[in-house]
Order: C-alpha cells, then structure tokens, then sequence
C-alpha cells in the first residue's frame, strides 16, 4: 500500500535493482557529480536519511515512473576531472508522483514519490517449484550445490536466476496473476536452454 509521498533525487537509469542488490556507477554528468557529492556528505556524516536518490528504470528509449530507491555504499575511486566509481545498493521501490527534470537550484532532478512494495515473498506455486526442481536436477550434474540455492519463494529464485533489470522491473509492476504466469515463462525458458546446453554438452547439436 502506498504511503506519504516525499521529494527525493532522481537519477534515470538502465538499472533495477531488488533490496540488498548492489552495482557500480560511473558518475561523470556535471548534475549527477553534484547529486554525488552530497549523497557523500551524507553518507561520512552518518546522516543515512540524506543518502537517499530514486533511480527510475530507463529502457527501449522510455522512463518509468517506477523505480529503486538506493542508498551510496562507497567510493570506489576519483578520476581526473571530478568523474567517480561508485557503489549503490538498493533499499526499496517508489512510484513517483510528480517529475522535475531539474531541481532548481540543483542541477539533478528530482520528484514526489510513494514507497511501492515489490512484494516477492509470496511462495512458489507447485508448478514453479516442479520445473524449479528440473532445473537443480540439471544443475546438480554440473557439480552444483542446489542445497544453497533457496527456492521457497519468488524472491528466492530472483537471487539466482541471474534476471536482466527489465525482467526484475516486470515483477514489480505486474499484478499477481502476471508475475505468476511471468515467473512460470521465465522458469521454462531456463530449463530449455539448460536442457539445450546438456545435449551439446553430449556430443546432440540440437536443429
């Protein structure tokens, strides 16, 4: 359920990353250098509030109005000129209510949003957990430890299925029933092509 909008920095990006996730970012726009620095600020001064920015999902030429709320890990190194390696991590999703393409008198954007819950807890139904079960077959025979590999529920199989960001941004803007048919063709396109690589593996060039 949505709760009170708040105004946050925006930073559109081909990233979507689910709670705990972490990537790199290279920081080299002039706006985000300074969206930077003070997230930094924030961050060495323990004010962990401040070190907030929204991260809308950018993809095919288009920005969502859905997004990650990440949080500066660390800095990974300073280049010449002001440029940085950075480290994010995400810390929940929004939906933004009202876009500002500059914050004046900030260079970055900025905007109204409300927290969005992706909710992945829900359990796998059985017929995901029978094709998940195929799958560590597979990946058992590949000296594998499936006994690490957790499969309760969705947000289970996301942490190793290794999904692009445009199919993790799905699960959080799909209704139930679609994330549930959604999982279901990821889970199958999985097992085919770990069943295709088998029987390469095998001496069987599939036509």
């Amino acid at each position: 359920m949505a709760g009170t909008a708040f105004r946050i920095p925006l930073f559109p990006l081909g990233v979507f990353l689910l709670p705990g996730e972490r990537t790199g970012l290279h920081i080299f726009e002039p706006r985000y250098r300074q969206l930077i620095s003070e997230l930094e600020d924030a961050l060495s001064e323990g004010r962990e509030q401040d070190n907030r920015f929204g991260i809308p999902f950018h993809h095919e030429d288009v920005t969502a109005s859905t997004g990650c709320i990440a949080r500066l890990v660390e800095i990974k190194k300073v280049h010449p000129g002001g440029r940085k390696d950075i480290v994010v991590e995400c810390v929940g999703h929004f939906e933004t209510r009202r876009f500002e393409s500059v914050s004046a008198p900030k260079l970055y954007p900025a905007g109204q949003v409300v927290r969005r819950d992706i909710g992945l807890d829900a359990e796998l139904e059985t017929r995901h957990i029978a094709l998940v079960m195929r799958i560590k077959e597979i990946l058992s025979e590949r000296d594998i430890d499936v006994a690490e590999l957790p499969s309760t529920t969705i947000s289970d199989i996301t942490t190793w299925l290794g999904l692009p960001p445009a199919h993790k941004h799905r699960l959080l803007t799909s209704s139930n029933k679609e994330r549930s048919d959604f999982m279901q063709s990821v889970l199958r396109w999985t097992l085919s092509i770990l069943q295709q690589e088998s029987r390469i593996d095998k001496g069987f060039f599939p036509n």
